[in-house]
């Protein structure tokens, strides 16, 4: 008998992708196209504990498999799930509390929706405090580029886009909250940031996915931290705007670590 399909709303679609990073729970590989998988695979039980997000490829493994069965157990994606919502939650907490572990005076990153903008001279000395924190980001990161190790490689990759992430947090609570559609800040980057992924993954397999192995994701890796390095660039400048109190170049030539 085929199963009732019920549509998952949108509300509820948004906060599975959101607390998911959009990114599949089993395999972690950032920029593969995924889906909404329901864990019991009754298509009209939409609760959030019955969904998961998985990548097309690990969705095959949730499937039968000749007379062997699943190599995706019910029990087993929904461990993989909480263990990855979990990482994802603990990822984003440690990325916002570095980010302004060097600002004096530190701002409270909260997710309240009241439009309570810091003062210049809090946003001066936040904007004092970021070249040195990708600083340390790279110095944390660049062992593991060195590595040659693939899946470390990555991990480096995405350790330092969740700290500049993290930035990009601080920075927009500077900004009045209609500037970002109203939404929580780790949620409207995260949104943009995963586009990003897909984009890069998507142009660097011209014959499909999956066709440029496994080089591909540390090649998006690296090219996604360009692209939010720049986002840092885009509302540092968007900030200072035209005010003479604050130097611009200076803060480009610290951030891209030239001697001043």
């Amino acid at each position: 008998m085929p199963k009732n399909r019920k549509a998952i709303t949108p509300d509820v679609s948004a906060e599975i992708l959101f607390t998911s990073d959009r990114t599949c729970c089993v395999c972690r590989e950032r920029g593969k196209r995924v889906q909404i998988h329901h864990i019991d695979e009754n298509p009209s039980n939409n609760t959030i504990s019955n969904l998961s997000v998985l990548c097309f490829d690990c969705h095959d493994e949730t499937q039968i498999r000749g007379g062997f069965g699943k190599h995706l157990t019910a029990p087993l994606v929904t461990k993989y799930r909480d263990e990855w919502l979990l990482r994802v939650k603990q990822r984003r907490d440690e990325a916002d509390t570095f980010a302004v572990s060097k600002m004096a005076g530190a701002i409270t990153l909260n997710t309240s929706k009241e439009n309570l903008i810091p003062p210049i001279s809090s946003l001066y000395s936040y904007l004092d405090s970021i070249p040195d924190i990708k600083t340390e980001l790279l110095a944390k990161a660049q062992p593991e580029w060195d590595s040659g190790v693939t899946a470390t490689m990555n991990q480096a990759s995405y350790d330092y886009i969740d700290g500049l992430q993290g930035v990009l947090v601080g920075l927009s609570k500077f900004y009045s909250t209609k500037a970002f559609d109203d939404q929580e800040p780790h949620e409207f980057f995260s949104e943009i940031i995963s586009s990003r992924f897909r984009w890069h993954r998507s142009h660097s397999e011209p014959a499909g996915p999956g066709t440029g192995g496994t080089i591909i994701g540390t090649i998006c890796g690296g090219s996604v931290s360009s692209d939010v390095e720049k986002m840092v660039e885009d509302m540092v400048s968007s900030l200072i705007g035209y005010s003479d109190d604050y130097s611009w170049k200076h803060w480009k030539r610290r951030w891209e670590n030239k001697a001043t």
